[in-house]
């Protein structure tokens, strides 16, 4: 089966996965908007008003986050579990949305089983990171802008976008291995990720191009389509340029005009990137990471001198590793 018709037969899980984002989106505007004009209407003093306000938004943070943690899971982990089924197997089930899903059901009791395998290869990931950076300033000393540590951020930074498909990779590992402990398969997804990074570390150069020319071109119609619109509100404007009078730089150099409306458009242009490229960009380059990946692990079985070394590199590692030891007999 090749990547295309994979990536085409699991874009259900985008898409919903999006429509899913849209929504909760549209409930944190608009609840907190709601509730500022009825109290308006009803008359009632600035002060309960902003009050409401703010209670409104606080109760849309919170449904945002139970449908992003408890819902987005099932979307997300059963793309991953029919990606991984469609290159390992080079079949896939005529309904690849609800099978995935009943995959991921199966596979995890509860979605803290799920989230804490997750925060496994987040650890991993975010320990290297750290680790680079520390050795940064190691060599700078006090000086956070050395010429170290601006190598060190940019090298994390790459490394940090190729290591993100270790958490899918590995999971999708999860979903292979059926067979044994969700702890162990984790350990050994992210085992046979750095075992064989130099196979792995192949498809980097396609990831971070395909990565820059996602924020260059959607990003960057994005940013351009909020400029245009927010520019032309001049309330808005009026407020932002006050902002821009008022604020100055590190050496107390005034903040050049038009700096609060370019900074405003860029971080709505990045998280609508992030959205649009989370969903149909991301998935598209999974599908040959894991392909590359299940190969390597498949040749290359798991070794036990880099479990040791993910363990003394990672506290999250060890932990997961050692529970997967204690789950074994049980498992038996």
């Amino acid at each position: 089966m090749k990547n295309s018709e994979i990536y085409r037969r699991t874009l259900k899980f985008s898409v919903m996965r999006l429509v899913r984002t849209v929504l909760c989106l549209v409930l944190l505007a608009a609840l907190p908007l709601v509730a500022f004009v009825a109290t308006g209407l009803a008359g009632l003093d600035e002060t309960v008003q902003l009050a409401a306000t703010g209670v409104a938004f606080i109760v849309a943070l919170v449904v945002f986050y139970l449908v992003a943690h408890y819902g987005g899971y099932l979307l997300t982990a059963g793309q991953v579990a029919m990606i991984t089924e469609g290159v390992a197997t080079g079949q896939l089930p005529a309904d690849t949305y609800e099978a995935g899903k009943r995959a991921v059901r199966s596979r995890f009791a509860t979605a803290s089983v799920y989230y804490g395998l997750w925060s496994v290869t987040k650890a991993v990931t975010n320990e290297i990171s750290s680790g680079m950076n520390a050795i940064a300033r190691g060599i700078d000393g006090d000086n956070q802008n050395g010429a170290a540590s601006v190598v060190a951020g940019i090298i994390s930074a790459v490394v940090g976008v190729v290591l993100e498909y270790l958490n899918y990779c590995s999971l999708g590992w999860v979903f292979l291995h059926g067979e044994q402990s969700a702890f162990k398969s984790t350990c050994d997804g992210a085992v046979v990720y750095f075992q064989n990074w130099k196979t792995l570390m192949k498809n980097s150069a396609k990831v971070i191009a395909i990565t820059l020319v996602s924020l260059a071109l959607i990003g960057g119609a994005f940013f351009g389509v909020a400029y245009l619109v927010l520019g032309s509100i001049e309330p808005l404007t009026a407020v932002l340029s006050q902002i821009d009078a008022t604020a100055t730089l590190e050496d107390g150099t005034a903040v050049p005009a038009g700096t609060s409306l370019i900074v405003l458009c860029a971080v709505i242009a990045l998280v609508l990137w992030s959205g649009i490229h989370g969903a149909f960009v991301k998935p598209y380059l999974l599908v040959s990471v894991m392909r590359r990946y299940i190969e390597a692990g498949r040749a290359d079985t798991p070794k036990v001198d880099v479990y040791e070394k993910l363990s003394g590199m990672s506290k999250g590692f060890k932990k997961a590793l050692d529970r997967a030891g204690e789950e074994a007999p049980s498992a038996a």
